[in-house]
């Protein structure tokens, strides 16, 4: 706990300053864009166009989870800036938050995965990567975050008084929470992401010289590479900040300018995190149209979805 004399009023009214000017725009423009990508890959599978199914559910999952952290934000700003009287309704919009923001974490995850596997083993994995079997696993990721979502419950444990979005309990920030959620939220998606990408990058520049679209597929090697680094600054912050708030709640850091420090860098990144909403729509409706283009030309049918998706 900070000591009596270390206020961090400062920092709250400087963040709540800085999250309007983040967080209105970002709704904004998150909302249209992502109600449009919804829009647009539900055209795919109306159409019954076998060859863009898989893809679409992905990204439609994808966009749906970006658009429930847009829904949350004015929750986000309103909740936060006062003392909520109604307990129920702060924990539905953390929980609604952190679902959404790691919802799209493992979307990404797996949409990775599933581009890597498609250019590596296109007739391998031709038989997963069915719509249906796509559906079962996008409901996979929502039964994961939802079930990851339980210790937002008890964020505020039993205190009175308190302002949404701050304030959070000690339990919140023990070890069995922080580090799991540190380990499954964000270093092994890392990894997977890390992994896939380089791999994808490097099959592709296998194809130098061997292609006549080169310059179609340096061009999805430069969006692979975009994808990974708005993954990285989208997240990276965030729970580099979760970590320092860790050691800060659990005494390893009991220096005042240091614990406001953390405070506001933690908050701070938490609104950078929230644009990456905006930012997926882009960069991955330009790998989708990229990677047709430039792999599946090369495939001796168009029957079967081989198109390579998010980075």
């Amino acid at each position: 706990m900070s000591p009596p004399n270390c206020s961090f009023a400062e920092v709250n009214t400087l963040v709540g300053i800085l999250q309007m000017a983040v967080h209105i725009p970002t709704f904004i423009l998150g909302l249209v864009l992502n109600l449009l990508a919804i829009r647009g890959f539900s055209t795919f599978l109306k159409r019954r166009w076998l060859e863009y199914a898989s893809t679409s559910i992905y990204m439609i999952n994808l966009a749906v989870f970006d658009l429930l952290l847009v829904l949350s934000l004015p929750f986000k700003m309103l909740l936060s800036r006062d003392t909520i009287s109604l307990p129920s309704l702060c924990t539905m919009a953390e929980s609604f938050y952190f679902i959404s923001m790691y919802g799209s974490v493992f979307t990404i995850s797996f949409i990775s995965l599933d581009r890597y596997l498609a250019m590596q083993y296109p007739f391998l994995v031709s038989s997963l990567r069915s719509p249906r079997k796509i559906l079962m696993t996008c409901g996979v990721i929502w039964l994961l975050v939802w079930a990851g979502s339980i210790p937002v419950y008890s964020f505020h444990g039993k205190m009175e008084g308190f302002k949404c979005f701050n304030n959070l309990s000690d339990s919140t920030w023990s070890a069995d929470i922080v580090f799991p959620l540190e380990v499954f939220g964000f270093l092994l998606p890392l990894g997977i992401i890390g992994f896939c990408s380089s791999k994808s990058i490097h099959i592709l520049l296998g194809r130098q010289g061997h292609t006549q679209d080169w310059v179609q597929q340096r061009a999805c090697i430069c969006t692979i590479a975009v994808s990974l680094a708005v993954f990285v600054i989208s997240f990276l912050p965030v729970h580099l900040g979760i970590f320092l708030q860790f050691l800060v709640r659990n005494g390893f850091i009991l220096e005042c300018r240091a614990k406001q420090n953390i405070s506001l860098f933690l908050k701070l990144s938490l609104c950078l995190s929230n644009f990456n909403c905006c930012l997926d729509v882009f960069c991955y409706y330009f790998v989708i149209k990229e990677f047709r283009v430039g792999i599946v030309a090369h495939r001796p049918s168009r029957s079967q979805d081989t198109t390579v998706t998010r980075a």
